[in-house]
């Protein structure tokens, strides 16, 4: 069971501690920037950061399933908190996909026209999305510390 938890465990870091550091400092950070550099950055940064979340979330729904079906029994074993962190995750898994179909690809489409003020207006959409998505990723790793003990 180590290998999959420390997998499942490092993604959710990785896409949480990644979507805290955004919305909490990066996002703060980069409000001198006028607009056409800010857009830019975000573009940039959140190219780099989705290629991880592909990933993600692939393997969190893997290692999540391995564990419940070939360590913990099946879901007739498990406690409500681990039915509730998967509703949440697919929750979020679903949130990102529409991020990045829908507002993420019309930014880029935005920034490569060069047209700032709507590239602008996506990402407002994707901020608020993200912290909608940390909210669930906070809940779901409160979760997996304390929900054995509930």
């Amino acid at each position: 069971m180590a290998t999959p938890l420390s997998i499942h465990l490092i993604s959710a870091i990785i896409w949480v501690g990644g979507m805290f550091f955004a919305h909490g400092m990066l996002r703060p950070a980069m409000e001198n920037l006028d607009l056409p550099a800010r857009v830019r950055l975000w573009e940039n940064v959140l190219g780099r950061f989705f290629s991880w979340i592909w990933v993600i979330v692939f393997s969190l729904p893997a290692t999540g399933y391995w564990m419940i079906f070939h360590e913990l029994g099946g879901f007739q074993s498990v406690g409500l908190y681990i039915i509730i962190m998967q509703i949440l995750g697919f929750s979020m898994i679903s949130i990102f996909l529409w991020v990045y179909f829908v507002p993420f690809c019309k930014m880029k489409r935005m920034v490569k026209e060069e047209l700032f003020p709507e590239a602008g207006m996506c990402m407002l959409k994707i901020r608020r999305l993200v912290f909608i998505n940390l909210t669930l990723g906070s809940i779901v790793s409160t979760l997996a510390a304390v929900g054995p003990f509930l």
